[in-house]
């Protein structure tokens, strides 16, 4: 590995910033940025990777050019995180869903499954897991975070956040824990728009910073930034943290005392750019303290970030030595994780690939997932020889962090072995129309039990509406929660529901045992459902995780 004194300010520059590009082979832009601009790192998304195979041929090919360049191997890294926030989606091993982890609460099980996850990653060249979350998801109508955090207790994020960090880092690969200083407590989504938390730093320090703070004494290595601005941090104007010297600073630098890799969420973000371009908000985050910006989509945004970086530093606005601190923080991570440009075998990497135990490991957790909510005893199972309806609504990504699920696994499928008598299964629209409410609901008058699948209702209103009109209809309704769970609070006059946070098909096996009373479901659910039981209260739905309201 080159050492930071050796490289030219244009390398140097090179090495601050992590870029994305279309297409599952290096387009022309790609090729620009690291054999011209001597780009430090890639990041993929589901839009780079169609199979391991050709993933691992991907990645040897762009460790090739930055070889034939700087000779620094790059950062590849990604977003895999489990559940719906994964980028490799077929042939190695995917986590559940992080609230699902929440729900089945085992540490020891969650450290080995991330551990044999990032050893499948590394395989393939992939050296840098932008996971796990640790934001801690208080606030229910959040669009962002939601079944992607652990949960909304401080302690347990931290726990199962640091296991999850851990797995990842003993497996061989970076882990970049997100989104500091905390994202749980917000209703927009920062890909669009900039969202406010206007919590008092007591606040924070007692409830979004505490899993920062454990991890960052327990070995934390690299820590995403979150675009949210905190006005009562930033003199009374709500900053992005990712451009707020008094955040990444004095709070994470300072006072969480981290000297690891402060990484940037993606710069071409909205709430990071503000009017004020990409350019000039990449100067700022350095400015404030970032180490790695990602500018992760669009090639003219890519040159503009080197082009004010260099021009940042001509002018005296940024000094080179500020460069070097960063510099160095990367190139010294990049040796600690043996980052190389070796050549891969796929022959030998895919008898390593979906590790028989890796995969148990991770069917535990699923098991340990399903978590039951009953409000009578037993509501919650079948019988075998009742004719059964199954309403599946048609999943689509929840939010701009997702892609299109890879799978098409319906419940159905699953139940159908179990119970003798007739078992229907409808796929509906994820939102349905009153018509559609109207003929379910008749089809559903000729069965005696009936499951219905509920997702992301925030964004589907026909889904309770749906529901009302089921339960009207006087049989037996199970709704099944799909996500998270909180959707089903508004209906407390059921007997009860099962929550599984995600449709994978080997958790709705797992989900279907459950329903047949094969197995117990052993999950605790991880956030608390806002209260609708009392006629005319308005639900408490922006419950902190310490249990007392936020001051603001």
């Amino acid at each position: 590995m080159r050492m930071c004194r050796e490289l030219t300010l244009k390398e140097k520059i090179g090495q601050l910033l992590m870029v994305g590009f279309e297409g599952l082979i290096p387009d022309k832009n790609i090729n620009d940025l690291l054999h011209n601009h001597d780009i430090g790192g890639v990041v993929l998304f589901s839009r780079n990777l169609d199979n391991p195979r050709q993933a691992l041929e991907l990645t040897q090919e762009l460790q090739r050019m930055a070889s034939a360049t700087t000779g620094i191997p790059l950062w590849i890294g990604t977003d895999q995180e489990g559940g719906m926030v994964v980028r490799v989606r077929q042939g190695i091993s995917q986590l559940p869903a992080a609230m699902a982890l929440g729900a089945a609460r085992d540490p020891v099980l969650l450290y080995e499954a991330a551990k044999g996850m990032a050893e499948e990653l590394k395989l393939l060249g992939i050296n840098m897991n932008f996971a796990p979350v640790v934001d801690i998801n208080v606030n229910p109508r959040n669009p962002i975070i939601d079944v992607r955090s652990f949960g909304d207790d401080a302690m347990l994020v931290a726990e199962l956040g640091i296991a999850a960090m851990h797995g990842f880092q003993d497996g061989g690969i970076a882990s970049v824990i997100k989104h500091f200083p905390g994202h749980g407590d917000t209703e927009t989504d920062s890909h669009a728009e900039l969202p406010v938390v206007r919590h008092s730093l007591e606040r924070l320090r007692s409830v979004e910073l505490v899993p920062f703070r454990q991890a960052a004494r327990v070995g934390a290595e690299a820590v995403m930034t979150a675009h949210v601005g905190i006005p009562l941090i930033s003199g009374g104007v709500p900053v992005p943290a990712t451009l707020s010297r008094e955040i990444l600073t004095g709070l994470l630098r300072e006072e969480l005392d981290f000297d690891g890799l402060i990484v940037t969420d993606c710069m071409e973000m909205d709430a990071a750019t503000q009017g004020i371009g990409v350019g000039e908000a990449v100067v700022r985050a350095v400015l404030a303290g970032a180490d790695l910006l990602l500018v992760s989509h669009t090639y003219e945004s890519q040159l503009e970030a080197v082009a004010a970086l260099e021009h940042a530093v001509t002018d005296g606005r940024l000094s080179e030595e500020r460069i070097d601190a960063s510099v160095e923080r990367i190139l010294r991570l990049k040796t600690r994780y043996n980052v190389e440009m070796r050549e891969g075998n796929w022959e030998e990497a895919r008898t390593l690939l979906e590790n028989p135990q890796t995969l148990r490991m991770i069917e535990l957790l699923r098991e340990k997932s399903i978590t039951v909510v009953n409000r009578e005893t037993d509501f919650c199972r079948l019988s075998a020889d009742v004719s059964t309806l199954v309403l599946w609504p048609r999943i689509t990504a929840a939010c701009k962090s997702e892609d299109e699920p890879a799978y098409e696994g319906t419940l159905g499928s699953y139940l159908s072995p179990f119970v003798s008598a007739e078992v229907m299964e409808i796929v509906y629209e994820s939102s349905p129309m009153p018509e559609e409410i109207s003929a379910l609901a008749a089809e559903a008058g000729a069965y005696e039990q009936i499951v219905v699948g509920i997702f992301n209702t925030a964004s589907n209103p026909g889904q309770p509406a749906l529901l009302r009109r089921l339960l009207a209809g006087g049989g037996k309704v199970i709704p099944v929660s799909l996500r998270n769970p909180v959707d089903l609070a508004p209906f407390p006059e059921i007997g009860g529901f099962l929550a599984c946070y995600e449709p994978h098909p080997h958790t709705l096996q797992a989900l279907s045992r459950a329903l047949m009373g094969m197995t117990e479901p052993a999950g605790t659910l991880p956030v608390t459902l806002p209260d609708y039981s009392s006629e005319g209260r308005k639900p408490d739905e922006c419950r902190s995780a310490t249990g007392v309201e936020s001051p603001t």
